[in-house]
């Protein structure tokens, strides 16, 4: 692979001195900035690919620290209320999608003594709260900026693994065999999204519950 990249670069260098030679213009500063982007030259003649840029990882702009970490969420998209511009949309947009803006937390008092007690019987390595994601992932596997507005919010009650596939705080003396294992599932649901600055229904992938094997 090092010769490759040493033959490679003698050629680029004989093409640049033809250039010279021949009076023909030099490369641009835009053309120079999107090499060095691409490649880095360290001591000597050693060139070297610095990795994927974020641009090809996330050209969609919904950028976040959970996306980065590979979950199917964002709780807070960089730059989101320039992609989305809610303050321009139609009022009757969001009276259409009236029945989505509420919190998964407000449910019947029986049901919410019963996940209470069910919470204190969890190992402490699940996790279970309301989050408002900003961007999630679709059910076709692309991303999608959803509708969370300042009045108009959707809450979504999510139970995660802090650490998957390993054991849990409670267990973390016991023997390797007896630890715990805890895996992730996950459920598609509507939420309200924002396409082209209109608002639509959309399933998309979310965190349900977490399975840890005592």
């Amino acid at each position: 692979m090092t010769l490759k990249l040493h033959f490679l670069l003698k050629m680029l260098a004989f093409f640049m001195l033809i250039l010279q030679t021949t009076a023909r213009p030099m490369p641009n500063a835009d053309m120079m900035n999107k090499l060095k982007s691409i490649f880095k030259v360290g001591d000597g003649i050693m060139v070297y690919n610095t990795g994927t840029s974020n641009e090809a990882l996330e050209d969609d702009e919904i950028v976040c620290a959970e996306r980065r970490a590979g979950k199917s969420y964002c709780k807070e998209v960089e730059n989101y209320m320039e992609a989305t511009r809610l303050d321009l949309i139609d009022p009757e947009q969001f009276e259409k999608f009236r029945a989505y803006f509420t919190d998964d937390m407000a449910m019947p008092q029986n049901i919410a003594t019963r996940m209470e007690i069910d919470a204190a019987e969890k190992p402490s390595s699940i996790k279970t709260n309301v989050i408002y994601p900003e961007g999630v992932l679709s059910e076709d596997s692309s991303w999608l900026l959803v509708v969370q507005h300042e009045q108009h919010k959707q809450g979504i009650l999510v139970e995660e693994c802090e650490t998957v596939d390993s054991a849990t705080e409670e267990n973390s003396t016991l023997p390797m065999e007896n630890n715990s294992k805890c895996k992730q599932n996950f459920n598609y649901r509507k939420l309200v999204v924002l396409v082209n600055g209109v608002m639509k229904e959309e399933m998309v992938k979310l965190p349900s519950t977490c399975e840890c094997d005592m």
